[in-house]
């Protein structure tokens, strides 16, 4: 076979996988059932002439019932008239359609070398790209978190973003509101790589909030995802998703979670994968710390610096933070009276009228005072209470 018919081979087996990944509500399961005994240009023939084989196959994945079948044989069977007549494999109308878009195909079986897939029992059989390629020579730490992180949260999740950044490590993230997003967007901002894996097609922003977020990190970093151009968010597809941040990262770094919940998925996802899990103490009292909490009560390393992540991901050398930086962060305290309400909320959550009683300052004095930790990063306030957040 000459080179010309390898490439024309492979382009048109990249199209069959690119068909196979289109069709509505197919997901990494049935996609796999498709293609356990069979590749795509095959699984393709076969779907659409009804083999039992590959029927068989698609009865054993839950959710798919005759009428969806029905559905992908007729969409298969169209791609296949469409590709004889304009004498193109099929799915190349995709392939184009991506590449106009500057979507790049990562097809991990064909990986040489890159150690992500080789023991991973989901690997993904297309995976959707935009922006750098993820290369194994970048080392890869994974943040995760509640969408609902409290101040203390959010102020973790920035530091160890901006401090990976400043070591050369790239955040891997789901690009999520709350944790994962504030660490990825604070290593964008210190000009590090990220990693962001999402669950819809790489056209379809969700949360839409994290639009701007999305478009920089297709720019300056790698945005990936299972799903083609045009998939819409489901919610099922998010579990699938955090299997794939699982997989990329070297060690996982879970900031602040519920008991349950998405970063709860990753985390059983990573210890499948042989993945070293580390957790972020947080108050007994916080629900928002009650997985990571747990997670440490059943083993997990303790994250209270990067240098703690750095050693665990086996480069020490890298940390350029003194320990326990996370209790140290943001700017300087100038104004005296904002170091004495510090130095009261140090000690607990503290309502206006005992920090007035406290401190002697007048409310008016107070009410400055506060304004200027808040703005800061320094306090916060929750139900009337003000509480130190650093």
């Amino acid at each position: 076979m000459n080179a010309g018919a390898r490439v024309d081979e492979g382009r048109a087996e990249l199209g069959a996988l690119v068909e196979l990944c289109s069709l509505p509500h197919m997901g990494p399961a049935r996609l796999r059932a498709l293609l356990s005994e069979r590749d795509a240009l095959e699984a393709i023939g076969q779907l659409r002439a009804g083999g039992a084989a590959v029927l068989a196959a698609l009865g054993s994945c839950r959710g798919v019932d005759a009428p969806l079948v029905a559905t992908w044989r007729r969409q298969v069977a169209s791609a296949c008239d469409r590709a004889a007549l304009s004498g193109q494999p099929v799915g190349a109308d995709l392939l184009d359609a991506h590449a106009h878009e500057d979507v790049w195909l990562w097809v991990p079986k064909r990986s040489d070398g890159d150690g992500l897939w080789e023991s991973d029992p989901e690997p993904p059989a297309l995976l959707f790209g935009q922006g750098a390629a993820v290369t194994t020579a970048v080392r890869r730490v994974g943040i995760v978190g509640t969408r609902r992180c409290t101040a203390y949260g959010r102020t973790v999740a920035q530091q160890l973003g901006s401090d990976l950044a400043a070591a050369g490590v790239a955040v891997v993230s789901g690009l999520a509101t709350g944790i994962d997003g504030i660490a990825q967007r604070a290593a964008l901002d210190a000009g590090g790589q990220v990693i962001g894996v999402v669950g819809s097609g790489l056209d379809q922003v969700y949360p839409a909030s994290n639009r701007t977020l999305w478009a920089d990190v297709a720019q300056h970093g790698t945005l990936l995802s299972e799903y083609p151009l045009g998939r819409r968010a489901a919610q099922w597809q998010f579990p699938a998703r955090n299997r794939i941040v699982a997989a990329i990262c070297e060690v996982l770094v879970v900031v602040e979670s519920g008991s349950a919940g998405g970063s709860m998925y990753t985390v059983d996802a990573a210890a499948e994968r042989d993945r070293p899990v580390m957790a972020v103490p947080g108050p007994i009292t916080s629900a928002a710390s009650a997985g990571t909490n747990r997670l440490l009560a059943e083993g997990c390393a303790p994250v209270c610096d990067v240098a703690d992540v750095l050693a665990a991901l086996g480069e020490p050398g890298r940390a350029d933070v003194a320990p326990g930086s996370l209790g140290q962060l943001g700017p300087a305290i100038a104004e005296p009276l904002d170091r004495r309400v510090l130095d009261e909320l140090s000690a607990g959550p503290r309502t206006l009228d005992e920090l007035t009683l406290q401190t002697g300052a007048s409310l008016g004095e107070l009410a400055s005072s506060l304004g200027r930790l808040q703005l800061s990063g320094w306090a916060s306030e929750i139900g009337g209470w003000w509480e130190k957040s650093r």
